[in-house]
């Protein structure tokens, strides 16, 4: 899973430059960016999974937008089961 650093949000929307947040993909649908397009890690972490492992950004930059995504381990993820519910009556 990756997480938009600039929304807060998952990036779960498809577009030639790969997947982002909904925000970024009506940004880049309604305002292309200009300029040409670099694409790279930064080289220092930007926040450590649960096991202690460093979380890198992966920057998508034109001359006037930039994308910055965290890549969140998997195994990291934690996922909500909703309770059961039971009937006394």
């Amino acid at each position: 899973m990756t997480i938009c650093l600039e929304h807060q949000s998952v990036e779960d929307q498809a577009t030639p430059f790969g997947m982002v947040c909904p925000q970024c993909k009506h940004r880049l649908y309604t305002n292309p960016p200009e300029g040409n397009l670099m694409s790279f890690w930064e080289s220092q972490p930007v926040a450590y999974s649960l096991k202690r492992e460093p979380c890198f950004a992966y920057t998508l930059r034109w001359e006037d937008f930039r994308i910055r995504s965290i890549h969140l381990p998997e195994d990291d993820l934690v996922t909500q089961e909703s309770p059961e519910i039971e009937s006394h009556s």
